[in-house]
């Protein structure tokens, strides 16, 4: 019994992996500069969203009621030679931005890198720099459904305490045993029974005297 324990948690801390794999490795934000090193927007602790910033004509991007610069009123401050020079049309920027521009522009609007954005620490946060993330979350929901899914499956998480009838949280919702989970110990269990029920007549078979009336 207890090594199926041991063996369906193998196999749930694996999901797991595989789960926090997919939403951990992030990719290179296309003009971001080198202040992090390797360009990704998963460093300091609000410059964590990728935006293209720029169009295919490398002039800013119109965000429906004007550029990025323009609507965060940062025009004065304007670094689209830096994104051009990195070769790149995108910037890592602040979480609280992000949401500022949703609610100013709309998610549609707005343009994001999903496969660059630290999607599951923006749908874990939930202020920065004062200001509400709700709406950064629900566009990021909306716009990079895949990501957001793998964060929401790695919050709902679980991992059974052995001896234990509660099972141990790893993080999110307060549900006792994952459906993920039930359905492993299901199959295991079946598995487990069909081979011993097999082994059982085996035995049976080889401590009997006669085979066929003959005793070997």
């Amino acid at each position: 019994m207890f090594s199926l324990v041991r063996f369906v948690m193998a196999t749930h801390l694996l999901q797991i992996a595989l789960i926090q794999e997919t939403v951990a490795d992030i990719a290179v934000c296309p003009g971001e500069s080198a202040r992090y090193g390797d360009h990704k927007c998963n460093h300091d602790s609000t410059h964590r969203v990728c935006a293209q910033l720029l169009g295919d004509d490398n002039q800013p991007k119109n965000w429906g009621t004007g550029d990025f610069w323009e609507i965060t009123g940062q025009k004065a401050f304007q670094w689209d030679d830096q994104i051009r020079a990195n070769h790149g049309d995108s910037w890592c920027i602040c979480m609280w931005a992000t949401a500022r521009m949703i609610e100013s522009v709309g998610c549609d609007n707005v343009h994001l890198r999903c496969e660059a954005t630290s999607v599951e620490y923006v749908m874990k946060s939930y202020t920065d720099g004062g200001t509400d993330l709700a709406s950064a979350k629900k566009c990021l929901a909306k716009k990079c459904p895949a990501l957001a899914a793998a964060t929401q499956r790695l919050s709902d998480a679980t991992l059974p305490e052995v001896g234990s009838a509660s099972p141990k949280r790893i993080s999110g919702s307060t549900s006792s045993v994952s459906s993920g989970l039930v359905a492993s110990l299901s199959v295991a269990l079946l598995v487990s029974l069909g081979l011993i029920a097999m082994r059982r007549r085996v035995v049976s078979a080889a401590a009997s005297p006669e085979t066929n009336g003959m005793v070997e």
